[in-house]
């Protein structure tokens, strides 16, 4: 047996793919030749093809999750009657986006591996807000356990596929023949799942849950949970997947929450910061350790701030990246109407709300069987923080969800307001009748962020004549019920107290 090996263009192929997922250079990442104990000169050899001591080859291999190196050796018949093969899992991961970088979740990926390959789950789901690094996570898991599998295949959603569509495409996986309903789809999918052990990843299940094929996708989902077979599905989603038993013998969820405090200060650290600068620790609590809103934040920070995060921090605002906005956003405009409504209530206290006192808020005569059903499905789309005391939950927004929900509530009420001046028809009013905008407790109308907020937007739209078109609003409720009228006349009175800022 030969004591030097080098790699094949088939196995560096291999190799490519597996540091692409680590969001690793190719000779400029430090970590890959430290773990394999050896030097950057010796990793240019591999990739250049020269033989290298077999040891090195084989750590260089393992550093980037890679157990079965003769996959990746260009052996020799010597090396081929000696070595135990181990048979390639096949891969099928042309959709896995490349991972830029990844810090942390130790924890995380200790109890999703112990989930998927010593308790053998066949259903596994991770959630959590946008941005929190679902499948940043995945793709780490991925990697670490992908030789405990004969398949791997990883299918992104995200362009929100057709089910017949996304069946063809895992069937093709597996070299079967186009199905032409969802039915023989699914059951060929399943008898394929039953006869080798195969790590099935669904990235971005979210995406499909606004498309009519909700139901279809829903009905799958729960077939794939429930039927006997000996795979894995892992999902990543913003919320827990309907109608499916989770914490069971079979099926878990591990709901994702922000980065802590050091892994968070090492992501920051990567995008320029020293990790010393004052004002990090509140930096990162305030976006709740989120590693996309912190990604996003730091360009800000830097550019116009010159990297003092006390100074971005004392403006007292909270900056959303475009990107992460229009996520949010579409989340929240996918909720009911009573769901947005706890939301606008939750927006308006800033502090933590019981179901309680909730519930004797709501304008309109609520089923409580139906605002706790509100809540619980906010709970589930990790929209909501929940703090416990001595007596009863309390539930609050993060920063994050607080800022979009605080502008669509302003955006939607100056929209109101619009239709109503256009119509002289108080029926268009709907936030404005059902909220009360000013939190309780306050008597600082003026530095009330979301009234200040509104009425900065009407002064923009109407100018020196918004005073006549809170008169105008105010002349509307004449002769209205009270239920009509709901918050309307307290909330104009309030706005109408604001002074020009």
């Amino acid at each position: 047996m030969s004591n030097s090996l080098k790699a094949s263009t088939a196995g560096l192929a291999i190799i490519e793919k597996s540091r692409q997922r680590l969001g690793w250079t190719k000779t400029s990442t430090a970590r890959w030749w430290q773990d394999a104990h050896t030097s950057r000169a010796t990793l240019r050899r591999f990739w250049q093809g020269d033989r290298i001591q077999r040891e090195i080859f084989i750590a260089i291999c393992q550093a980037v999750g890679i157990g079965n190196w003769e996959a990746i050796a260009e052996l020799s018949n010597a090396d081929l009657e000696s070595a135990v093969v181990i048979p390639t899992p096949y891969l099928d991961c042309n959709e896995a986006p490349d991972l830029e970088s990844f810090y942390g979740r130790n924890q995380e990926l200790a109890q999703l591996e112990e989930w998927i390959t010593s308790q053998k789950c066949k259903f596994v789901t991770i959630n959590g807000i946008a941005g929190i690094g679902k499948t940043a996570l995945a793709l780490a898991l991925v990697d670490r356990i992908q030789s405990k599998f004969d398949c791997l295949i990883w299918k992104s959603l995200q362009t929100s596929p057709s089910l017949i569509s996304l069946l063809n495409s895992l069937l093709n996986s597996f070299e079967e023949g186009v199905v032409q309903n969802i039915q023989q789809g699914t059951a060929q999918l399943i008898q394929q799942l039953q006869k080798r052990r195969c790590l099935l990843v669904l990235d971005g299940l979210e995406a499909i849950f606004s498309q009519p094929e909700n139901l279809s996708y829903s009905q799958f989902i729960q077939q794939l949970s429930r039927e006997r077979h000996q795979s894995c599905i892992l999902i990543s989603n913003r919320e827990q997947p309907k109608n499916i038993e989770i914490n069971t013998k079979t099926s878990r969820c591990l709901n994702l929450k922000g980065l802590p405090k050091t892994e968070a200060r090492e992501l920051l650290q990567s995008r320029g910061f020293t990790g010393k600068e004052l004002g990090l620790s509140a930096l990162i609590q305030l976006y709740r350790g989120n590693p996309l809103a912190l990604k996003l934040v730091t360009p800000l920070i830097q550019s116009v701030f010159g990297g003092n995060v006390v100074a971005f921090l004392s403006q007292n605002t909270l900056i959303v990246g475009d990107r992460l906005r229009v996520i949010l956003k579409q989340q929240f405009e996918q909720l009911s109407g009573l769901e947005q409504d706890i939301l606008y209530w939750l927006a308006i206290w800033q502090e933590p709300v019981s179901f309680s006192r909730l519930q004797t808020h709501l304008l309109i005569s609520v089923d409580p069987a139906m605002v706790l059903e509100g809540i619980v499905a906010l709970e589930r789309r990790s929209l909501l923080e929940k703090w416990i005391s001595d007596y009863e939950p309390s539930f609050t927004l993060q920063p994050l969800v607080m800022k979009v929900v605080t502008d669509e509530l302003v955006e939607h009420t100056a929209q109101e307001i619009y239709k109503v001046m256009q119509s002289n028809d108080i029926r268009h009013f709907q936030i404005l009748r059902t909220h009360w905008l000013l939190r309780p407790g306050t008597d600082d109308i003026a530095g009330d962020r979301i009234l200040t907020q509104l009425w900065k937007k009407l002064w923009h739209l109407y100018g020196a004549t918004l005073p006549q078109i809170f008169n105008q609003i105010l002349l509307l409720l004449n002769g209205q019920s009270p239920l009509a009228i709901g918050y309307i006349k307290s909330n104009v009175a309030i706005l109408s107290g604001i002074e020009s800022v």
